[in-house]
């Protein structure tokens, strides 16, 4: 399973190919259709896309790990606008979204069942701890973006509970 970063320099049609040739799961629940870009959407026919929601790609998936069922939700890098040119993302934007998150989290405990909810991300450490603490009924966040070595993952309250943050270093 993995979600995006430096995918997205590819430009969106070469991002659209090598998905459909990965031989796992690609989800990002905060990359979203431009409103502007859904009448005439070059990539409609992407298993991905949801016309419904506007998501790009799926933002969750399911996997089951030693006999418990998991829920992957992806979390693309949040500034790729800013980090990259525009023209290579045209249609699609980005963010944080941690009211879609929490929306999401609520969908697939309710709907899924998991046993556990796992966050893959590439927001960064400090905006991982963040939103850890908005968003509740997130059992880990496995972040990557900024390469933190964290030896032991940092237990964050919130609303909901508690999260497990950390980082691939």
């Amino acid at each position: 399973v993995m979600t995006g970063h430096w995918e997205f320099t590819y430009g969106d049609e070469e991002v659209i190919r090598n998905i459909a040739e990965f031989q796992g799961a690609f989800v990002a629940q905060n990359v979203r259709v431009r409103e502007e870009a859904l009448f005439d959407y070059r990539f409609e026919d992407f298993a991905g896309f949801d016309e419904d929601s506007g998501l790009a790609f799926e933002p969750y998936v399911i996997k089951e790990v030693g006999g418990i069922k998991v829920a992957v939700i992806g979390q693309a890098f949040p500034y790729t606008p800013i980090a990259n040119p525009s023209r290579f993302i045209p249609d699609w934007t980005f963010g944080i979204e941690d009211g879609r998150m929490q929306e999401i989290v609520d969908r697939v405990r309710e709907q899924e069942k998991p046993g556990v909810v796992v966050v893959l991300s590439h927001n960064g450490m400090d905006v991982d701890l963040k939103l850890a603490s908005r968003v509740r009924g997130i059992d880990v966040i496995l972040g990557g973006h900024t390469h933190d070595g964290v030896p032991t993952p940092i237990l964050v309250e919130n609303p909901g509970g508690k999260t497990l943050v950390t980082n691939a270093g």
